[in-house]
């Protein structure tokens, strides 16, 4: 993956604050390695365009505690006030 960090660490890219265990926010299913959705939500709540807004409400119920967590501390960090952060907390 094009991502800045380590074997261990995943870092965004867009804001190097906001960083994760490669082991939880990377998957690996068939070989494939894949962002987890949280990281994708992270990755399209920058632009907010009703796709990204479908998927946020389609991955939203999906999202673990963890998950939820982790992509509230990330938006209030990139995008301070963000929308999608009522609908996580």
């Amino acid at each position: 993956m094009q991502e800045p960090g380590d074997r261990d660490t995943w870092i965004f890219r867009r804001d190097e604050r906001i960083t994760a265990p490669r082991s939880v926010m990377v998957a690996s299913g068939g070989g494939i390695p894949r962002l987890q959705p949280e990281g994708v939500l992270l990755y399209k709540a920058k632009a907010c365009r009703p796709k990204d807004e479908a998927d946020f409400a389609a991955c939203l119920p999906h999202l673990s505690a963890e998950a939820r967590a982790w992509l509230s501390e990330a938006l209030e960090t990139a995008h301070p006030g963000h929308p999608w952060l009522r609908a996580l907390s």
